[in-house]
């Protein structure tokens, strides 16, 4: 695995939807727990991947509103509980330190996924939600609410460190995991019967932003078939030829203005996608 070290800047990241008061809270209180995150390590390795990561190191102007993890342990009865315990202990003095005193961020909900299965899912996850308030004038103004998903399983092979502190730093998905999840969950959409017009969109991003050489794209293809075999997917050069994907692709692409203001042509962003994909080094038939 790579060690990389980048170093973000948190602050700038809530300020720019400084504009927006309900996103600059929503912003202020994932601070929080991107904070008690990286306080549980090296207890629970819990990788940061997703949208929110595209924003935070790819400067993605999609907004996300929910903080995607995969756990570098395994899933075992009552995980998901003691995980958000951590987090519990940690909101309020993280929250003070970062000087929102006014805020307090709290667990709301955790659900194991598959309901009635986690114990025995091959690929088990957890939802947990979190929710916040602002207190003016001793009272706390509406809540507002995003979860987190902490999957099981995933097979990783390259990850960066996230310095997002002096003293604090994240895990968190490189490049070449990042998009090869992506394809991944691309090609997932025809057995699971899903909808995800958001990861063509991320894919046009990030393969039109960052040069990526021959070794890259081979990397790439090797962790792409990993993460796809290891959920009986055997991609190919020509998958993303198939319309199905396409028309999956596709589905409330227009519901991508919520996250982006204007949507880009779908078009544009498919075939950008597709060419990167089909250009990996796939052996000849």
């Amino acid at each position: 695995m790579s060690d990389d070290m980048n170093s973000i800047d948190l602050e700038a990241w809530i300020d720019r939807v400084a504009a927006d008061p309900v996103a600059y809270r929503q912003r202020q209180a994932m601070e929080v727990v991107l904070h008690s995150v990286a306080s549980l390590l090296p207890k629970y390795r819990l990788y940061l991947k997703g949208g929110l990561l595209m924003g935070l190191v790819h400067d993605s102007p999609r907004q996300t509103t929910d903080i995607d993890l995969t756990a570098g342990f395994d899933a075992e009865p009552g995980i998901g509980k003691r995980i958000a315990d951590e987090l519990k202990s940690a909101f309020r003095p993280i929250a003070a330190e970062l000087g929102f005193t006014a805020l307090t961020v709290d667990i709301h909900a955790i659900k194991p996924l598959p309901r009635g299965s986690f114990d025995t899912a091959q690929f088990p996850a957890v939802n947990i939600k979190v929710v916040h308030t602002v207190r003016v004038t001793n009272e706390n103004r509406h809540p507002l609410y995003f979860d987190i998903e902490i999957s099981f399983n995933e097979p990783l092979q390259q990850v960066q460190i996230l310095r997002i502190a002096d003293n604090r730093e994240l895990y968190a998905y490189a490049l070449v995991d990042l998009i090869a999840e992506k394809y991944r969950a691309v090609l997932q959409q025809i057995p699971r019967k899903r909808n995800r017009r958001q990861d063509i969109y991320d894919l046009h991003y990030l393969t039109a932003a960052n040069e990526i050489d021959a070794n890259g794209k081979g990397q790439i293809l090797e962790v792409l078939q990993v993460k796809c075999r290891s959920r009986e997917i055997e991609p190919a050069r020509t998958s993303l030829a198939n319309p199905e994907i396409r028309e999956r692709s596709k589905a409330r692409w227009e519901t991508l203005e919520i996250e982006l203001g204007e949507v880009p042509d779908f078009e544009t962003c498919f075939e950008q996608a597709k060419a990167f994909y089909e250009s990996l080094p796939w052996e000849s038939d």
